[in-house]
């Protein structure tokens, strides 16, 4: 299948999304497409909300930056497992059968395709996606985008070309270090009961220098 332009949307600093769009594309204008609720996680802004639809098909993207300082190596399953519920609720479709595929790590980005099946109504719909996480700018803010695309279950796919195409790009960063707090939740994890034992002691301790420094009574 042939398509009749492509976009470039800047999404997070040094990263832009390329969107190829199918023959005789329409606006999906963006007060018709649900809105992103990510007011839970402190700093995190939604930079793209993007929606054409042509002959029965429906391609969306969405991308989201957000702070990274209690980022650690493992949470991208965590990431992305959040940002496949929020393609659930944005699609506006019943979602019928959902597959995540295994999670790749390609350079200093995390990729994970998507499939499965929906409803519109009586429309039995075929749906095909993916997931791209990676790090930008001077402060190594975590970039979240997903591509979806929505087609008719019956007929030739056309979904696959305009997956193909899409890309996150641009100049990827290292993930931050992990810190203190982050740590110490995965070595609580591992080492449960050395950790309990090492905040106890410095508890203790934290105990034993407010005592110390507590005014005493004059004799």
């Amino acid at each position: 299948m042939s398509s009749s332009a492509a976009e470039l949307h800047g999404v997070a600093p040094g990263l832009a999304l390329r969107l190829a769009l199918p023959a005789g594309a329409r606006d999906v204008p963006e007060e018709a497409l649900p809105a992103i609720d990510v007011s839970a996680l402190a700093g995190a802004a939604v930079t793209l909300r993007r929606g054409v639809e042509a002959d029965g098909l429906s391609l969306r993207a969405v991308c989201v930056t957000a702070p990274s300082r209690h980022w650690a190596t493992g949470l991208e399953e965590l990431v992305l497992d959040r940002a496949s519920g929020l393609v659930h609720g944005a699609l506006g479709v019943t979602i019928a059968r959902w597959e995540a595929r295994p999670i790749r790590a390609v350079s200093h980005r995390f990729e994970q395709p998507f499939e499965g099946t929906a409803r519109a109504g009586e429309r039995a719909l075929a749906l095909h996606g993916r997931h791209v996480l990676g790090f930008a700018g001077s402060e190594r803010d975590a970039a979240l985008c997903s591509v979806v695309c929505l087609e008719p279950a019956q007929g030739a796919p056309r979904c696959g070309t305009l997956l193909a195409a899409a890309e996150l790009e641009g100049a990827f960063v290292a993930p931050p270090e992990p810190d203190l707090l982050v740590r110490t939740i995965f070595l609580a994890a591992d080492q449960p009961l050395a950790v309990a034992a090492a905040l106890g002691a410095l508890a203790a301790a934290a105990v034993a220098v407010v005592l110390a420094r507590r005014p005493r009574p004059r004799p």
